[in-house]
């Protein structure tokens, strides 16, 4: 499945296709995967650079966020301090540097040689995990374990529990691999899953369209609404949930899970607040923006959330009777697991926004 590089001779590349096959288990059709999007003709994106000349604060302001920073190249120089250390990982591989890139190794079935392929891309900020992919037309391999650099650990990939532990990874189709793929960068190539570099991360047109036509016209003066992006300010709630679920999961998506997923409020944020009393007699005014700066990470400071709780709630009748000031989020957005039941350490606040009692919803 992977291209031959410094580590394995052209020669070995049919054995290369035999030992992915041999020794990762394949995807199953996902239950979880949202409906592909149709494929976006790439020539009609720009990248971020083409917003700062008349939106610099913006991009000033977004360049830096983990949006931006969730895909990068599996090579030393562009994760820099974030890079795991060659040697070997939990079961049978290995991971090995070989001219700045870095590379999974492992033994082939049924032969006694040991073979090494490239890993191209990193997935996520470095917040938290790091998840390391192989791609290449047809579809993507993904590392089972996915690295903590804050703390040095090797955790299972959720989803992958269920592989032997001897296991390099899961094979993912095309299809999958796009959706994957397209929630870290901005538009991918139509027959290839390696994006262009100035599309990697959440950019500007990710949220808000294809820019060439919108910087044509500003460039010429026109001013016509027929250019401009798509406008979310002043937008209803409900839309612009459905934006940022796109990769964070709108109800639409979830309605065809399983009942764990559907549990997973923590996780799949919009589709939580959509269950929330808050959100359905709201006018459709709540969303994720409410809250969150979308052109920065996400505040980790209580107090600027508890303020726009208090905002709304308060009217004598609608306040807390238990604290009408504070803690609005530690009592009805409690920090969860994102993947329960697994060792991954990930948690997150509830965004089914809901009255407690003795630690247990009540509605």
């Amino acid at each position: 499945m992977m291209p031959p590089r410094t580590l394995v001779p052209a020669a070995l590349l049919p054995l290369i296709v035999l030992w992915v096959a041999a020794c990762t288990p394949t995807t199953p059709k996902s239950e979880t995967a949202p409906s592909p999007a149709p494929t976006p003709n790439t020539a009609q994106f720009l990248g971020n650079d083409a917003c700062k000349p008349c939106h610099a604060a913006e991009f000033k302001s977004h360049t830096n966020t983990r949006h931006m920073q969730t895909l990068r190249k599996a090579t030393q120089s562009e994760l820099g301090a974030l890079a795991p250390p060659a040697g070997p990982l939990p079961g049978e591989s290995a991971l090995a540097w070989e001219k700045g890139q870095l590379n999974v190794v492992a033994p082939a079935q049924q032969t006694n040689m040991t073979l090494a392929a490239p890993l191209d891309l990193a997935l996520g900020s470095g917040k938290t995990g790091i998840t390391f992919l192989a791609v290449d037309s047809e579809g993507s391999l993904e590392l089972r374990h996915s690295y903590f650099p804050h703390t040095k650990q090797w955790i299972v990939t959720p989803g992958q529990e269920k592989f032997e532990a001897t296991s390099v990874g899961w094979i993912h189709p095309k299809d999958d691999s796009q959706r994957c793929v397209g929630c870290h960068a901005v538009v991918l190539p139509p027959d290839s899953l390696m994006p262009e570099r100035k599309f990697f991360g959440v950019g500007c047109e990710s949220c808000h369209g294809p820019g060439s036509e919108h910087v044509a016209a500003m460039q010429k003066g026109d001013k016509s609404k027929g250019v401009l992006l798509t406008a979310l300010r002043g937008t209803g709630g409900k839309r612009l949930n459905e934006v940022c679920g796109r990769c964070h999961r709108a109800p639409a998506d979830v309605e065809h899970m399983d009942e764990l997923s559907k549990q997973a409020t923590s996780r799949f944020m919009p589709y939580g607040l959509s269950l929330s009393q808050c959100f359905k007699q709201s006018n459709d005014k709540l969303s994720c923006v409410t809250c969150h700066n979308p052109h920065e990470d996400a505040s980790t400071d209580t107090k600027r959330y508890e303020a726009v709780c208090v905002s709304c709630h308060a009217a004598p009748k609608k306040a807390c009777p238990v604290n009408p000031k504070e803690k609005c989020v530690s009592c009805h957005m409690p920090t969860a697991k994102v993947f329960p039941g697994t060792s991954f350490p990930i948690k997150m606040a509830d965004h089914f926004i809901r009255i407690y009692k003795d630690g247990k919803p009540t509605r």
